[in-house]
């Protein structure tokens, strides 16, 4: 008795665990779709329900094995957890039984517990939503099994049911057709059909599930019964009757607010073949009604309506074919309260823009020049965005000051009213910049047949400019700026805009996509935070649809190459500019990199060249003129510096970016970009003289003295006489860089107005000792510039032309006198000087007698003077009479010794004898070369009496003292 005692006590106790740790599916956690399942004992064919669980992983028991069955299911994805179970009742009727099931979560140790009682079916009952089908549209129907106490079984899939059509009037076409499931909606259940697969394959064998659907065709009344096949229950039927008639619209859309007066037709719709179409009025088959006919009246064939005085009805369409079937619509007659605009930008197309919204009435609208809007006029019951009146034609609104010099406006077409349902619409074309007003007016009846009042609206119109982005090197209709990126450098970015009617910076708003990647501030700096892709937005603050955008694109800079823009040679003395820029991994430019200026380095390779620091580059960009950092077809300057240029020679200038990626966890290892460029100075390109004129009526040039001290007078300007010729040597300028660029060595010569022909002078190559030489000739009078120009030219590793040139002037013309230089070893400039400006007297005889020793020969030698005191450096094609006049026993021509010493008649040699006196030296110009022509011997015979100059000799006794040296010697 104990033992029994103890063992119900042990049940009683286990009983309570159970229930306390038993929950509901309404509580949070692990639960069931069902406590409760009402399944059909054991037919011909099996009834399985799945009981669905959900927040755990369930373990399934049960209480009576023999009734029932319980198949777990598991997760594809975990195929230890289960989360539902398939139910099948296993035992034929022999009463009503009551059985539970246990879904333990394995996680948790909570236990649901489902009930399941299996009973007989008492009866069938066809379930639908709604006994009305639209034509062309289908309906689900489900036959429920119910047991003797009305209580629903959980589910009948599995059994077999027999469905019928049936016209109800005999004779008839078939309103409904049956569809089968496979070829349904239901059928889309893309792997989650539950029990459709199990009522697929009853209809596939030929019979029917208890799930059917039917698809209306005709318009009337189809009987639909459904039979129960199992053996003993083919008593259990059930019949409905399903109605098919047009669906039905009626626009305007309910309710509709009109004014009094307003006369407008109502469209009405149908829906024929899953397609909207207009139904023709008058209609045979559609009449049209209303319920108050003092507040509107309807035409009841045509659906034509009137508002006759405030108040609301109801106008009414049947459809005569189908008895009930209507559609109703609500019509109140209405006072306005308020008018107002409505602007909405257009595509291209004249179609909406997808995102933006119609903006009411405001103080003013923005435009932008070269768009189109849609100007809505709409009148509401109350304030705006409340009821909205329906507006008919018959109603005054008016759109006035249409025409402006700022906007277009004018009608929209039929096609696009009815397109959109744009009605009292205008489209607003924008022109150019200026503000405006436009006025709306509704002018309409406040009672019935009492006088008119308006409403007004006044709306003024700022047409501005699109807003772009003003970018140097981004083009295109899809703007790309690439900007470089290093850990600590962060490549900032002024963008500048326009338009939008802006005044300030402030005018405009400024967004990024993604701010981790590109930062944007209030006034347009964008600034580089990371690699990655971002869009910058500008957008007026007037106009939200007025904007501009522009694609940012940050990468690691993979190479770095010299720009090409800056020359690669300079004269020595003088600065040389260089700069480099940076590539992204595609080998595209970067719109900006000037952040990575101060963190390249910068070296040469000689001590001719020097890096010169910031504060002195800032002041030679100053006196220079900073060259265009930002205006590069080869990308723009990331780095640059100056080079100054000390003596002549190559080097290599080399620049480095070295960046630890130590700092940034992202990153790791340096990046190491170098760029390098051979650059050269060169010594000024000189002109000089390399003959000397003393012997051929020119000025002496002391060339050993000049070659030993490498020092060469600088060669400005030269006076010829035509016919005569000069050898000049050029010295400095570029050397040749290689032989992939060509070096460039050319004369140009040219005239002003006073030289006879251009080719007066020729300029012709001579050989000379490791120089280049000229010889200079005239062949003309004329005065004429030489430019001498040597250089290289664009090659590889030269990318800019660097050209030295030296003018020279070349006067050819005859001397405008003459002067005689007397006991002087050469032509010396001073000597020359001196004689020229020496006083004369009759005949051109100098005043002042020069004063030589006698017992002597002495050289005597004429000079070419110009106009302004020049001495020509070549006169030798004009020919000389030498005179010796009071000199007889005092001096006499050296014929031996000039034949042996002079090369021309400039220049002549006298023998002095031991003799004192005086004695008159003369030479004067009488003829020229036949060489040069007879052209100018007029002019010459012009100028005898000037090209003429005679010098008195005064010949005195040497002085000699005897002993010459003397030693004194004392000693006190």
């Amino acid at each position: 008795m104990k033992l029994l005692r103890s063992a119900a006590f042990l049940v009683a106790f286990t009983a309570l665990l159970v229930v306390g740790k038993t929950t509901s599916h309404l509580s949070p956690g692990p639960h069931v779709t069902d406590v409760n399942i009402l399944l059909p004992p054991k037919m011909t064919r099996p009834v399985e329900y799945r009981l669905q669980g959900s927040d755990g992983c369930f373990k399934w028991s049960w209480d009576h094995h023999d009734i029932l069955s319980v198949i777990p299911e598991y997760n594809a994805s975990n195929s230890q957890c289960s989360t539902s179970a398939r139910l099948r009742s296993i035992a034929p009727f022999t009463g009503r039984k009551e059985t539970a099931i246990y879904a333990a979560d394995v996680h948790t140790g909570i236990v649901i517990r489902c009930k399941v009682f299996i009973d007989n079916i008492s009866r069938i009952q066809i379930f639908h939503n709604s006994i009305k089908l639209d034509l062309d549209g289908l309906a689900t129907l489900r036959a429920r099994a119910f047991d003797s106490e009305d209580n629903v079984f959980s589910s009948l899939a599995g059994l077999q049911f027999m469905w019928q059509l049936m016209p109800e009037t005999d004779g008839l076409p078939h309103h409904l057709v049956h569809v089968p499931l496979r070829d349904s909606p239901l059928s889309d259940c893309g792997g989650l059909c539950g029990d459709l697969n199990i009522q697929i394959e009853l209809e596939d064998s030929g019979v029917f599930s208890d799930l059917y659907v039917v698809k209306g065709v005709e318009i009337g009344h189809e009987n639909v019964s459904v039979h129960f096949l199992e053996p003993q229950f083919k008593h259990l039927a059930d019949k409905i009757v399903l109605t098919v008639a047009e669906a039905m619209s009626l626009e305007p859309p309910s309710p509709v607010l009109v004014l009094i007066g307003a006369a407008f037709r109502y469209t009405l719709k149908v829906i024929r073949g899953n397609i909207l179409q207009v139904v023709a009025l008058p209609s045979p088959h559609h009449r049209w009604s209303v319920l108050n006919s003092s507040v509107a009246e309807v035409d009841h064939m045509s659906g034509f309506a009137q508002a006759l005085s405030l108040g609301v009805t109801s106008v009414i369409v049947e459809d005569t074919r189908v008895a009930g079937h209507m559609q109703v619509s609500s019509l109140n007659v209405v006072l306005p309260d308020t008018l107002c605009l409505y602007i909405m930008p257009l595509s291209d197309s004249g179609d909406p823009v997808d995102g933006l919204k119609a903006t009411p009435s405001l103080a003013r609208w923005f435009v932008v020049s070269g768009r189109q809007y849609l100007i809505q006029m709409k009148v509401f019951l109350g304030g705006p965005d409340a009821q909205e009146i329906y507006i008919t034609e018959s109603d005054d609104l008016k759109l006035h000051n249409e025409q402006s010099k700022y906007w277009t406006i004018f009608m929209l077409s039929e096609e696009i009213v009815d397109k959109h349902g744009w009605r009292n619409s205008r489209i607003l074309r924008a022109n150019s910049l200026g503000l405006g007003k436009i006025t709306a007016s509704l002018t309409y009846f406040s009672r019935q047949q009492e006088r008119k009042k308006v409403l007004n609206v006044v709306q003024e119109i700022m047409v501005c400019d699109q807003v772009k982005f003003s970018l140097d090197g981004a083009s295109g209709t899809h703007q790309t700026i690439l900007l470089p990126w290093t850990p600590t450098i962060y490549q900032e970015v002024e963008l500048k805009a326009t338009g939008g009617c802006a005044k300030t910076s402030s005018d405009y708003k400024w967004f990024s996509s993604d701010t981790t990647t590109v930062s944007i501030s209030p006034f347009g700096v964008l600034q580089a935070k990371k690699p990655g892709k971002a869009t910058v937005r500008v957008v007026s603050v007037f106009d939200s649809s007025n904007h501009d955008e522009v694609v940012i694109e940050v990468s690691v800079p993979s190479s770095m190459i010299m720009l090409q823009n800056f020359p690669v040679e300079t004269v020595v003395g003088s600065h040389l500019p260089a700069a480099v820029t940076m590539k992204a991994p595609d080998g595209a430019y970067y719109y900006r990199c000037d952040a990575f200026h101060l963190f390249l380095k910068w070296k040469v390779g000689s001590e001719s060249f020097v890096i010169v620091n910031a504060t002195e580059g800032a002041l030679i960009a100053e006196n220079l003129g900073n060259f265009h950092l930002y205006e590069s077809v080869y990308g723009p300057p990331c780095s640059w510096t100056y080079i100054y240029a000390s003596g002549p020679g190559q080097t290599t200038l080399q620049a480095t970016l070295l960046k630890e990626y130590h700092l940034d966890q992202s990153f790791h290892g340096s990046l190491i970009l170098k760029a390098s460029s051979r650059i050269a100075a060169y010594p000024p390109l000189t002109v000089h003289q390399v003959v000397d004129g003393s012997q051929f009526g020119g000025y002496w040039l002391d060339l050993g003295h000049a070659e030993a001290s490498n020092h060469l007078e600088l060669l400005e300007s030269l006076y010829l006489v035509p016919g005569t010729s000069l050898d000049i040597m050029l010295l400095g300028g570029p050397a040749p860089w290689d032989k992939d660029v060509d070096y460039l060595e050319t004369v140009e010569i040219s005239g002003d107005k006073h030289a006879s022909r251009k080719d007066g002078i020729r300029v012709h190559r001579i050989s000379g000792n490791y120089q280049i030489m000229y010889r200079v000739s005239c062949q003309t009078v004329g005065i004429f510039d030489l430019v001498f120009k040597r250089g290289n030219l664009v090659g590889d590793g030269h990318p800019l032309p660097a050209i030295a040139d030296v003018a020279l002037s070349l006067t050819c013309s005859f001397p405008s006198s003459i002067a005689l230089i007397v006991d002087e070893p050469v032509n010396r400039h001073d000597a020359i000087r001196l004689a020229s400006i020496a006083d004369h007297s009759t005949g051109q005889i100098r005043t002042t007698p020069v004063t030589v020793a006698n017992g002597q020969t002495i050289r005597v030698a004429a000079v070419g003077i110009g106009v302004s005191g020049e001495a020509f450096a070549n006169s030798s094609s004009l020919s000389l009479k030498w005179e010796l006049s009071s000199c007889e026993g005092l001096a006499y021509w050296a014929d031996a010794y000039e034949l042996q010493k002079s090369k021309s008649s400039w220049e002549r040699f006298l023998v002095l004898q031991n003799e004192s006196g005086q004695c008159i030296v003369r030479a004067t110009v009488i003829g020229l070369d036949d060489a040069v022509g007879s052209n100018y011997l007029a002019q010459l015979r012009s100028l005898e009496n000037v090209l003429t100059d005679a010098v008195k000799l005064q010949l005195v006794s040497s002085l000699r003292v005897n002993p010459e040296f003397n030693l004194l010697y004392f000693n006190p």
